[in-house]
């Protein structure tokens, strides 16, 4: 073998063990004690007096395609769909917000190739309308829609935040930050509403939750906020390749797949629970029908971001 051929070879073996650390290899979920317990969650959400939610709305604020590992190691580079996601639960009190989308100007920073105007015009006027507005973390793509809103008056108080959101949001450096409400004492099972509770999961943030809701004819979801970005985190599971995670958007990537394989074992054990990811329009639109999702507004052609 030449040195030309000698240097080829070792340069083919340097890119792929790369590859295999950067977007293949999961990792183990070594730490222990991280479990949810749904009887704990149940009971929650029966802590408060009143009628619970009675259905589930989402708008898609933004989408682009990226290589599947990216959010998902291990699972290849066919490029998938990732999305901004609004939802709204329903409930007799105006409903309640979970995340809020973003500008059309930070979907553009974040790369996202289309943008829906009238989702997000939407999700503001739910987020008006709403008795409270809750967030999975403290990331711009779920909060950002949220400071960005004018007048932010009519939004501020809505907001359900524990110290550290509150911490995160500051970070951001919006205008609106100066008029958050204070944080609420944090518990790591915390009702909110009647069949809506919060739960404690730090690790892809130190903010990071995940929200419960119990309808009131007994369907229960758990949104799973970017600890579980797509299905396929929670179903293998497997974490965010170490490319996203350490490099391009750093987390403890340890908890998180900790969190993950939680999520794995507490499907396992009640299978009609619908754990929702955060970023997987795809997973949505073809659980929708089943699972009793309803996307406003009517989808159509949406727009580029340039």
């Amino acid at each position: 073998m030449s040195r030309f051929s000698r240097i080829v070879v070792a340069f083919l073996i340097l890119l792929a063990a790369a590859y295999y650390w950067l977007l293949v290899n999961r990792g183990q979920p070594a730490l222990p004690g991280r479990s949810i317990d749904i009887a704990a969650l149940r009971k929650a959400s029966d802590a408060m007096p009143g009628e619970k939610p009675t259905g589930l709305e989402y708008a898609i604020i933004a989408t682009r395609r990226i290589p599947g590992a990216a959010l998902a190691a291990g699972t290849g580079l066919r490029p998938i769909s990732s999305g901004v996601v609004v939802w709204r639960i329903v409930t007799p009190r105006g409903g309640i917000v979970i995340d809020s989308g973003l500008s059309r100007n930070d979907a553009a920073s974040m790369g996202f190739k289309e943008y829906d105007g009238r989702a997000m015009a939407l999700a503001g006027r739910w987020m008006e309308q709403a008795e409270l507005l809750l967030f999975t973390h403290e990331h711009v793509d779920h909060v950002g829609g949220f400071l960005d809103h004018q007048p932010f008056q009519a939004v501020a108080g809505k907001a359900v935040l524990s110290p550290r959101m509150l911490q995160g949001m500051n970070a951001l450096w919006r205008e609106n930050a100066r008029l958050l409400p204070p944080p609420r004492l944090a518990e790591p099972v915390q009702p909110v509403a009647p069949g809506v509770v919060l739960v404690a999961t730090p690790g892809h943030t130190p903010a990071s939750q995940m929200i419960y809701v119990r309808l009131a004819d007994g369907r229960e979801y758990l949104f799973a906020g970017d600890t579980a970005s797509l299905r396929a985190n929670y179903e293998i599971p497997t974490p965010r390749s170490r490319l996203v995670a350490d490099w391009l958007a750093p987390e403890d990537r340890p908890v998180a797949f900790a969190w993950l394989d939680a999520l794995k074992r507490l499907k396992a054990r009640h299978e009609a629970l619908v754990i929702v990811p955060s970023h997987d329009p795809d997973w949505i639109a073809a659980t929708a029908a089943k699972a009793g999702f309803s996307r406003l507004p009517a989808p159509t052609k949406t727009l580029s971001v340039n």
